[in-house]
């Protein structure tokens, strides 16, 4: 908690990550200059906090900054912690945001709305083009999936109508043939992402992290080991793992220190 009020500056922000029940109100952090919204008594501050408030190589999402990215793909943005937080590093770059969940997306453009460079998309990735009506839970809306499962954890929300979309279509209706980073966390989709994004594409992409939610996650390390160096963080009895993905003619623009902060 001493870390978090610290941090963040802020008593309501760490009352917030502690208090965790449905609530309508929208409360806000001021960071790096900037007001960044988030839903009051859900997962909202405790995604804030992993990946903005946890500064330098601590921080979720750290990509080495030699790296240098001018696209980005940022699947499965929620309220756009991650956007953010690669805007800071690389203000240059063009990003692509994605996020189904309509009550979500609404919180994601607010945060993004000023940030230049930014596209953002109320829909998600997939095999397939459809449209499905999915649940979410009230408090933790960083666990909505478009798989059509649903874990209750005590909060359910009423069923909400999404567009899924195949990302090979996305990427070629937007004019983009190039991807220099992915960061990918949609909640046991990864998979299915990955099967429509072209060999092309993938094999010169710089960097990749995320996390990968059940064994299918497996299926694309394999796909990705002929060009990546792989680096993961798995428990034993955990489904959930996280992972980074260097590409192997990348790799001598790392310092050791950078290889070092991925095993932390």
């Amino acid at each position: 908690m001493i870390k978090i009020l610290v941090r963040s500056r802020s008593l309501r922000f760490m009352a917030d990550i502690v208090r965790q029940s449905p609530t309508s109100s929208l409360a806000r952090l001021r960071w790096s200059g900037q007001d960044i919204f988030y839903r009051s008594g859900s997962a909202d501050p405790f995604v804030l906090y992993q990946v903005l408030l946890r500064s330098g190589k601590k921080a979720e999402y750290y990509v080495p900054p030699a790296l240098r990215p001018k696209i980005i793909l940022d699947i499965g943005s929620n309220i756009g912690a991650s956007i953010i937080y690669f805007h800071r590093q690389f203000p240059d770059a063009n990003i692509f945001g994605f996020e189904p969940h309509p009550d979500t997306f609404r919180v994601l453009q607010k945060n993004v709305a000023n940030l230049h460079g930014i596209t953002i998309f109320n829909y998600g990735l997939g095999a397939t083009h459809q449209r499905i009506a999915v649940r979410a839970d009230k408090v933790n809306f960083g666990a909505f999936t478009t798989r059509c499962s649903f874990r209750d954890r005590g909060y359910p929300a009423a069923p909400v109508e999404c567009e899924v979309r195949r990302l090979d279509d996305v990427l070629r209706e937007i004019g983009v043939a190039q991807v220099d980073l992915i960061k990918i966390d949609c909640e046991g989709a990864e998979a299915d992402v990955f099967s429509t994004l072209p060999d092309e594409i993938l094999n010169q992409c710089q960097w990749i992290v995320g996390e990968f939610h059940d064994h299918t996650g497996f299926d694309v390390l394999a796909r990705l080991a002929p060009h990546f160096h792989l680096d993961l963080k798995k428990k034993m009895f955990r489904s959930r793992f996280r992972f980074h993905a260097c590409n192997n003619s990348r790799m001598e623009q790392l310092s050791r220190s950078d290889v070092d902060a991925l095993q932390r």
